[in-house]
């Protein structure tokens, strides 16, 4: 009869899903509904002017524990929601319990005074609990359990002595008001329990989606060949990179490298060897400069480009000679191919920090290095 009740809980949350679950009902159910617990103490407090009719010489000892216990809910109330908001649930237990007894305690004292008619206050607490309160199902199954056993343990013996069947009824009312609490609660663990799989759900779809737009966002800058950056990205963090070296004050410097006789390759050995080539190459490139810098570029069909932000001149050399000697020790099988490269080096001695030129240096840098024979390095300062 209660499977659509029941079932959310036949998915045992462990680990981490139950952690994400005690944070989501803390900060989306117990977080927001806080306030409906402040909202009773008014009506709580007002409960006291009916001290003083059942209540003679002793109604202002009731009235003080309805102002301190008013006073001590919002004091917590407030402070666990600012600095402690995990502790909510605990301390609503705590905060409910403790004005249940303190009704309970009033009706006691009624009774010493042979007032018997005014001991069942406290079944509106456990409506609250069942209408009311987000508390887990486990902490109001505790809260109107302690409840109905105190009514039965400390106000019952002494009504059922003064009239049997009256309390009978009042009896057979809390057991009504425990099971449909008890009911309500449930069912709003299991809303919650619905709520928070629901909460999962569009988690999970909101993070593939940022999975899938950062992935395609770093497709669009990403040459599919060589896994380098392509032109966009250059063109996209260019003015990125001279902000930087400008705010570090750091000259800017570029390799410009080209593969040599590419043309000839691909004529001789086909495209499949020119890709595995130029993948090659790539990987040479970003073994010596990845670690220096992002902006590692396939520049266009066989020409590469690194952009730096640290390097002086003895510096970029050094990594332009490691790549130069290590492009030649490539092995490429069942052919006979020797590949070499011509690389343009230039470098910002005078820090103007203008990339565009910078690049065209290095693209002269490159001509002269194809000019005078290839297979080496060039270097133009500006």
């Amino acid at each position: 009869m209660f499977d659509f009740i029941l079932r959310p809980f036949h998915q045992k949350l462990t680990g981490f899903s139950l952690l994400r679950f005690k944070h989501y009902h803390v900060h989306q159910v117990m977080l927001p509904y806080s306030g409906f617990l402040l909202s009773v103490i008014p009506i709580y407090l007002l409960f006291g002017l009916l001290d003083y009719q059942h209540l003679t010489e002793h109604a202002w000892v009731a009235t003080l524990s309805r102002v301190f216990l008013s006073i001590l809910c919002i004091v917590v109330l407030i402070t666990l929601r600012r600095y402690a908001s995990k502790y909510l649930e605990l301390a609503e237990l705590f905060l409910v319990l403790t004005v249940y007894m303190s009704i309970i305690t009033i009706g006691k004292l009624a009774m010493t005074q042979g007032n018997f008619d005014y001991q069942s206050g406290g079944v509106l607490v456990m409506v609250y609990i069942g209408a009311l309160s987000r508390m887990p199902f486990k902490l109001s199954l505790f809260g109107l359990s302690l409840m109905l056993l105190s009514y039965l343990l400390i106000i019952a013996p002494d009504r059922i002595g003064q009239d049997y069947g009256e309390e009978l009824d009042r009896i057979s009312i809390f057991f009504a008001v425990f099971l449909i609490s008890l009911v309500a609660s449930l069912r709003r663990d299991s809303e919650t329990r619905k709520s928070f799989q629901q909460f999962s759900q569009i988690r999970r779809q909101q993070l593939r989606l940022r999975a899938s737009q950062k992935k395609l966002a770093l497709q669009t800058v990403t040459d599919p060949l060589t896994e380098l950056k392509n032109r966009l990205y250059l063109t996209k963090n260019g003015p990125q990179i001279e902000q930087s070296a400008q705010h570090t004050n750091k000259p800017l410097s570029v390799l410009m490298i080209d593969i040599d006789n590419f043309k000839s390759i691909n004529d001789t050995y086909g495209h499949q060897v020119g890709d595995n080539v130029i993948y090659g190459v790539a990987q040479i490139i970003r073994q010596h400069c990845g670690r220096y810098t992002g902006m590692n570029v396939r520049y266009g069909g066989e020409e590469f480009l690194s952009v730096f932000q640290c390097f002086n001149e003895q510096q970029l050399c050094q990594i332009a000679e490691k790549i130069l000697d290590d492009v030649p020790k490539l092995y490429w099988p069942n052919t006979h191919l020797r590949v070499t490269i011509s690389i343009g080096a230039s470098i910002d001695v005078k820090q103007r920090w203008d990339l565009n030129e910078l690049i065209s240096h290095g693209d002269k840098a490159l001509y002269l290095a194809k000019q005078n024979g290839k297979n080496q390095i060039q270097l133009i300062t500006q």
